[in-house]
């Protein structure tokens, strides 16, 4: 069988579509996005964030991170708190915490439907493939690093 990596590619792109539009749906009440409520869930795991960290574990450019950050700020749902050294941090407002555990549920529904008919078996083959191909994703850019 011959490596394609088309479908792979393809399937990702649809489940992540797929993943928004059902997440955009379930926020609209909200007044934001699936995307601004990614942020607010990182931010519930990780409070007191740098928006330097925060964009690298939401995997965004440093000013789509900023963009979000200031429509959060602007519906109150993330402050900044100065932490010992003076560095601005970010944090979720109570009405952000709230939001973020929505989220969470959400998040957690849409798995579920999603693995409704699959089975344990197969669900174990893909996650050793996708950590074998996150793996030497990782390998690949550290090598090309290093040649820099």
């Amino acid at each position: 069988m011959e490596k394609d990596f088309s479908v792979l590619k393809k399937s990702i792109f649809n489940i992540k579509k797929a993943f928004e539009s059902y997440m955009n749906e379930n926020f609209s009440n909200y007044d934001i996005t699936a995307g601004q409520a990614q942020f607010l869930h990182i931010l519930s795991k990780e409070n007191n964030l740098c928006q330097a960290s925060l964009s690298k574990l939401a995997d965004c450019d440093k000013s789509y991170t900023h963009r979000v950050i200031s429509q959060l700020l602007q519906k109150g749902l993330v402050f900044y708190s100065s932490i010992e050294n003076g560095s601005n941090k970010l944090s979720l407002t109570e009405k952000g915490k709230i939001y973020a555990n929505n989220f969470e549920k959400y998040a957690t529904k849409w798995q579920k439907l999603l693995l409704e008919e699959i089975t344990n078996q197969q669900i174990k083959i893909v996650k050793e493939v996708l950590a074998k191909l996150s793996q030497k994703s990782i390998k690949l850019i550290n090598n090309m690093e290093k040649k820099k």
